[in-house]
């Protein structure tokens, strides 16, 4: 596994099969960075929509990171795409908690190891997003994967897919979004992470103090006639900040 580039000097240019060789992968580099590049706008257009009636995914403020990559697949290196992307994952989401981190980057090698995997299609596209806490913060975070299958037998000893990645990190503006809903899409997350059941409820109660605090911290203040604050409105049942 690698970028698709790097594999251009591995044929030899002095000769017309190994030039042929360089053309090809030359080729499917740019193919692969074209959809990486489509990737990006189209996750910027699904963030820009999200919350909105067409587009009921969780709603973003903010993009705070993103990676792209461009790799050669051989058949021995696809479960290490997955690994490449959870590596990044941790990277970028630093303040999450381990085992939160570590479960949603199983759960991002799962589906990349069983979609490059499958030898049913010649091509695919894959779109999945998470969300999970990061600090005093809640994040969502976006991944899009093509794979093209490499149907020239020249150079399918050196790699059999091409592919591309996007992952992208924003902040999710829990202004614009009940905790109920997103409790019920952490919640499934979480349960599909196989984490135990003290671990999943410890990770809900720090996304309920994460969402009261931004709630409180938000809420209109009272002021007198002068317009000097007088207190700060607190969420019912909540004691005043």
């Amino acid at each position: 596994m690698g970028a698709i580039r790097k594999l251009i000097d591995d044929f030899d240019s002095s000769k017309e099969q190994g030039q042929m060789q360089r053309e090809l992968v030359e080729n499917l580099a740019r193919l692969a960075e074209s959809k990486a590049e489509f990737f990006e706008l189209q996750i910027s257009t699904n963030l820009r929509t999200a919350g909105s009636p067409d587009n009921q995914t969780v709603p973003v403020e903010a993009v705070l990171n993103s990676e792209t990559y461009t790799h050669a697949i051989a058949s021995d290196s696809v479960s290490k795409i997955g690994d490449s992307v959870s590596s990044a994952l941790k990277s970028f989401c630093s303040g999450g908690k381990d085992e939160i981190l570590t479960g949603v980057g199983n759960l991002i090698t799962d589906a990349l190891t069983v979609f490059l995997g499958s030898g049913g299609a010649s091509t695919g596209t894959k779109k999945q997003y998470y969300v999970l806490t990061e600090g005093w913060s809640v994040v969502r975070v976006d991944l899009m994967a093509w794979y093209l299958e490499v149907q020239a037998q020249s150079i399918r000893s050196t790699m059999q897919k091409a592919s591309a990645f996007v992952v992208v990190k924003s902040a999710v503006d829990l202004s614009k979004i009940r905790f109920n809903t997103f409790l019920n899409i952490y919640r499934g997350q979480l349960a599909s992470m196989k984490l135990k059941d003290d671990q999943i409820n410890t990770a809900l109660d720090e996304a309920r103090t994460i969402y009261d605090r931004f709630q409180r911290s938000n809420a209109p203040a009272v002021t007198g006639p002068h317009g000097s604050v007088l207190a700060v409105s607190s969420l019912p049942g909540k004691p005043q900040a």
